[in-house]
């Protein structure tokens, strides 16, 4: 199942999104040569071997053996070796726009420009006067991606004449003068225009980057070039020590160079990069006739560094904007700043993603596996040794974020309709501000021992049965120069920082001398708080069984299957760890939230500095947590229909249980008041503890008919039929107790999905033209076509309100709900009925669930056509031709969920690319 995410190419996690079976996309597994390639900190890899590379590739679901770890699916590979003759292929992938359809979105066909080549070589290894033949082998691969792409950027954005202040269009709401309160009520501004004299000089500089609407009055269009290159090579060593022992080594590099556009143009592109190396090696060695025993070593270091928009510039200082001098980063003059305003597009420079940013991932891996064959068992036993190192800079809030909401314009006396978030920013007038210390090298490391011992036994000709027993001793990280802590309320103390001592590592980063002197007296250690170096006490309770069977009452042909297996998720080095506590980090969000406004954008921190007032956000950590684990069972039945023809029914479910979440405990009651003032720790902002207190459930009915490749044509096709669900702490429906169960982000309870392929029956050795010359069959044969067709439901999303109506800084707040919300013929500027939903009463919280509407359905169709030139006995040229939604079919993303916005409702974007056309040549000896 798909999942989602604003996930960089150059990313690991870009291919983390598929949710496998109700597991998150980022629990899933990548192992390769026996190793696991898989990205720990937010899920996916980035060593992406290229297909000519692999030998074997499968995906594992549902109750594997206990040799294998972690939580989701796992997608198993293995890369090809060299063998006794020399083989070889040379590839040249070509994508064009002139071949492409425009994107539903862009005003004209947007750029793309896509050259993927490389090659392969392997075969036996000789030196001079020693013959490799039968004894060592090499096999060496590259692959290249030239790619320019343009993106399509569909931004609601405020026109010209708004700019100027003046908001007297048909249809914008009415704005009111935030300095007119009188009684509770404010005055209307005369013909809904801000005079010039009121604005912002600090609003009028940044509006400068703002585009004018070039698609109708709200939406400006563009499709700037993404540019991405990328180079991986993977070479393979392999040789026959004796005829018991065997040895493998590989190794594989990656780099990606990626320059991003922004999509307001004014902004520029930011360069960002990603370095991936992976060592491998191992020895299997034959032990006995029956027993088998193999050891690899696994080094894995990756280091990713993204760069700010505008980055080096002090587009603060240009601006006019003060209260941010002490937070710039050393060395970095500055980048550009961050921008929401409801209702409109986000415009971000570096705080959306902290840049700049690095992140430095080092992995190294033992595993030890025996196999031992006897009598009707197949006993396998083993472990690994894994040591994990991520580590961090990041620029958090740096140059700051401003959020405008249209508080500040609407008429507190009665607010429907009235009041604009860009509004409030021509006036300088942001709802609240955030501004941070920048960070240095922060993270954190732990070494996991896992063992395992696992039977496949046959207790009959129709009967097998999978035994399995797990233990992963896996701790939590303890953070990297201790730079981890809990908040305890009941304690005059309250901050326990990680410490073997009574002191703390004052150098750690750059917060820490600020930090440390606004809150010394509230800080002690984990030393003198009884508490280990992780803070949070390692779970020793984690064993996991594995149990399965295949069952043949009915004879060969119908086989039953099912398993039990408990499997432990991997700890997320995005949350205990990641620059989440004081003295660590310092930071403070400031609301406008007086009757009269005094904070502005020119100077919205009052002149004070933060290392003087801040009230940090904290993430804290528990104590005492369960590590995250789903179990997962699965029960169905496979039948044998003829010789080609499978077709396979199947329950799979799955019940998570103590998963990562986060637990609010400072959000202040809603309610009329200053925010911070009302807080139950109004010295500090919003705490958040990272706990495992979430859970969630899927059920499917998963099926599917394949014919294996005979005469010529094969297909499958496969549905399944789904709901997953997810239980946690949610905020923004009541504060910090409140909890809802709601539909998970992946859930897609239709997923259709049919491939097929169909060797023509022309040419030589077919049933038409057999006996054609060269000539025809060269035009007329060797032709095969392959399509796959995709049609699954859409994700659910939820409707909310742009403004903090509780009062108490949550966002995304709910609205009351009055009816479905669904529409009959939903259109992209209305894709569900607002009607449905009306505006809580100010300082109360609405009712609306989560998760309650969905996006478009998801359809594609991709055909493929290629055809087999026999250049000599031993090599082939290959054409290929590849239609990729082939139909042009547009298929939409969520729309604006804000349900008191003009612009809510309204979808902007498609979650599939229009019509591309490839051709291919590869070349195989």
């Amino acid at each position: 199942m798909p999942g989602g995410g604003n996930l960089l190419r150059i990313r690991a996690n870009y291919i983390s999104g598929t949710a496998i079976s109700g597991v998150g996309g980022s629990q899933t597994t990548f192992q390769l040569d026996g190793v696991d390639v898989t990205d720990h900190h937010q899920g996916g890899t980035n060593i992406n071997t290229s297909i000519d590379a692999l030998q074997e590739f499968k995906v594992q679901q549902s109750a594997y053996s206990a040799e294998f770890s972690n939580a989701g699916g796992m997608l198993n590979a293995t890369t090809k070796s060299g063998t006794n003759s020399f083989h070889g292929s040379l590839f040249e992938f070509l994508r064009n726009d002139k071949l492409d359809a425009r994107d539903f979105f862009a005003r004209q066909r947007e750029v793309l420009k896509r050259n993927q080549f490389g090659g392969t070589i392997g075969g036996p290894l000789s030196l001079p006067g020693y013959s490799g033949k039968d004894k060592q082998f090499f096999f060496f691969a590259y692959e290249g991606m030239r790619e320019r792409q343009g993106l399509v950027f569909n931004n609601i954005v405020p026109s010209a004449a708004m700019k100027t202040g003046d908001f007297s269009r048909a249809g914008l709401p009415r704005i009111y003068d935030p300095l007119s309160l009188a009684a509770g009520a404010r005055i209307q501004f005369p013909g809904n225009i801000i005079p010039a004299n009121r604005i912002s000089p600090q609003a009028a500089f940044f509006n400068k980057f703002i585009p004018t609407p070039n698609s109708g009055a709200t939406n400006f269009i563009s499709a700037p070039a993404r540019i991405l290159d990328t180079d991986q090579i993977t070479s393979r060593f392999d040789r026959r020590i004796t005829d018991k022992h065997q040895f493998f080594a590989r190794y594989s590099y990656h780099i990606n160079r990626q320059n991003d556009p922004n999509s307001f143009p004014e902004l520029g592109y930011a360069p960002l990069q990603t370095n991936a190396h992976n060592v491998v090696g191992s020895l299997s060695s034959n032990l006995r006739p029956n027993v088998m025993h193999e050891l690899r070593y696994n080094y894995m270091p990756m280091i990713v560094d993204l760069i700010a928009f505008q980055q080096g510039v002090d587009i603060n200082g240009q601006a006019g904007v003060r209260g941010f001098e002490e937070t710039r980063r050393p060395g970095v003059l500055g980048a550009f700043p961050d921008f929401s305003w409801s209702g409109y597009a986000s415009m971000n420079g570096s705080a959306f993603d902290q840049r700049p940013k690095t992140q430095s991932l080092v992995v190294h891996e033992i595993t030890d596996n025996i196999t031992w064959i006897k009598g009707r068992h197949i006993f396998k036993f083993g472990g690994k040794f894994r040591y994990w190192q991520p580590l961090f800079t990041d620029s958090k809030q740096h140059v700051g974020q401003f959020t405008y909401n249209g508080a500040n314009t609407q008429n507190p006396a009665s607010p429907g309709g009235t009041g604009d978030a860009f509004a409030d920013h021509v006036l300088g007038l942001p709802r609240q501000v955030t501004r941070a210390f920048p960070a240095d090298t922060f993270g954190g490391q732990a070494r996991y021992w896992h063992f395992y011992a696992h039977d496949d036994v046959k207790l009959g000709r129709k009967l097998t049965l999978n035994i399995g027993l797990r233990y992963e001793y896996s701790p939590w990280l303890s953070g990297y120069r201790n730079q981890l802590g809990t908040f305890d309320g009941t304690n005059a103390k309250p901050l326990v920082i990680a410490s073997t001592t009574d002191q703390i590592d004052q150098s750690s980063n750059f917060a820490v001398p600020a930090s440390y002197a606004l809150f010394r007296d509230q800080i002690r250690t984990s030393s003198q708080a009884g508490l280990p170096l992780s803070i949070t006490a390692t779970d020793r309770n984690q064993w996991a069984p594995r149990i399965g069977l295949a069952w043949r009452p009915f004879g060969e042909n119908t086989v039953l299957r099912g398993g039990y297996g408990l499997f432990y998720e991997v700890e997320s080095s995005g949350n205990r760890v990641n620059n989440n506590v004081v003295p660590f980090k310092l930071d403070e969000t400031a609301f406008n939230d007086a009757a009269i406004p005094v904070r502005t954008l020119g100077n919205f921190f009052l002149g004070t500095p933060l290392s003087s007032t801040a009230a940090p956000s904290l993430g804290a950590a528990l104590t005492h947590a369960r590590m995250g684990y789903d179990q997962h069972w699965n029960v169905g039945v496979q039948r044998q229909l003829n010789a080609t023809t499978v077709v396979e029914i199947d329950y799979v479910g799955n019940k998570g249980s103590f998963l990562a979440a986060t637990n609010a405990v400072n959000n202040p009651p809603a309610g009329a008041g200053a925010i911070q003032a009302r807080r139950p720790y109004p010295r500090y902002g919003g705490i958040n503890y990272f706990t495992q207190d979430a859970s969630s459930t899927y059920h499917s009915l998963q099926s599917k008919l394949e014919q294996r490749f005979s005469k010529g044509l094969f297909y499958l096709v496969s549905y399944t039929w789904s709901k997953a669900t997810r239980f946690a702490n949610a905020p923004a429906v009541g504060g910090n107790t409140a909890w809802e169960r709601a539909l998970a982000g992946y859930d897609i309870p239709h997923n259709l999905a049919m491939s097929s392929g169909w060797e023509l029956p022309f040419g030589k050795g077919k049933k038409f033209l057999t006996n054609s010359n060269r000539v025809v069959d060269a035009l007329l044969g060797g032709w095969t076509t392959q399509g796959i067709f995709v049609v699954r439901s859409g994700r659910p999303f939820t409707p909310t309100v742009s403004r903090d109506i509780s009062n108490n800084g949550i966002g995304g707040q709910r609205p009351n709900r009055i009816g479905s919300g669904k529409l009959d013929s939903p259109t992209l500027d209305n894709w569900f009925d607002k009607n449905a939903f009306t505006i809580p009463t100010n300082f109360t919280y609405g009712n609306s669930g989560g998760s309650i509407l969905r996006e478009d359905r998801f359809r594609s169709l991709d055909f493929s056509i290629f055809k087999q030139f026999q250049v000599t006995e031993g090599t082939r040229l290959q054409f290929r031709a590849e239609f990729f939604n082939l139909t042009n079919t547009a298929s939409f993303l969520a729309p604006n969920p804000n349900v008191d916005v003009a612009a809510g409702g309204r979808v902007t974007s498609t979650s599939n690319t229009p019509r591309q056309i490839q051709f291919a040549l590869k070349y195989t000896f």
